[in-house]
């Protein structure tokens, strides 16, 4: 089955998938790590203030970190500083999509988290204040907050015959679930 929406809907979004690592701490090591690509800053440990970065950003290569009671902004600095990480096999463009960026740079190239197991090593959450509750509580240690990205973005890597990194397109709004179809025959009725 299939649901075909046109990318012009207003009601159609793609809503952000946040990582969540479960065994993986941000050091100040990681930090200063970070701080050689991006622009780091302290933000507001709160869901509101990693929202208010997060959207203040939105047309930016940006993430919000958070781990137990203490959050940064994260902004890079230049977008060709992306190429010599990526290990995409993409074109040049879909390398600075964010989720490649946090995937490859972030996690791969400057943390060096190695692979991450869904489930094992990484959680993944749509809500912020969700996610906030999966770090405060020990579930995970840190959660890197995204940024959607817009349906135009998801159709032009299609249309490159790209795929995205998993739990990148949350599409809204979805089918009701238990939706089915039965063929009925002629004259057949339904008790």
């Amino acid at each position: 089955m299939s649901l075909l929406v046109p990318l012009e809907d207003e009601g159609l979004v793609v809503l952000p998938t946040h990582r969540l690592l479960r065994r993986f701490e941000l050091t100040e090591e990681g930090l200063d790590a970070l701080g050689r690509v991006f622009t780091v800053s302290e933000i507001e440990p709160t869901v509101a203030g990693l929202d208010k970065f997060l959207e203040a950003h939105r047309n930016e290569h940006a993430f919000a970190v958070y781990t137990k009671g203490k959050a940064y902004g994260l902004d890079l600095r230049h977008r060709a500083s992306v190429y010599e990480f990526v290990r995409a096999k993409s074109s040049k463009e879909t390398k600075v999509y964010d989720v490649i960026i946090l995937h490859d740079v972030i996690f791969k190239a400057i943390l060096k988290t190695g692979e991450l197991e869904m489930d094992e090593d990484i959680l993944y959450e749509r809500w912020t204040k969700a996610t906030v509750e999966k770090v405060d509580s020990g579930e995970a240690k840190v959660a890197f907050l995204v940024n959607p990205i817009s349906a135009e973005t998801v159709w032009q890597i299609a249309h490159q015959h790209e795929r995205m990194p998993e739990k990148t397109t949350d599409f809204y709004p979805k089918p009701v679930s238990g939706l089915f179809m039965m063929d009925i025959a002629d004259g057949e009725k339904l008790a």
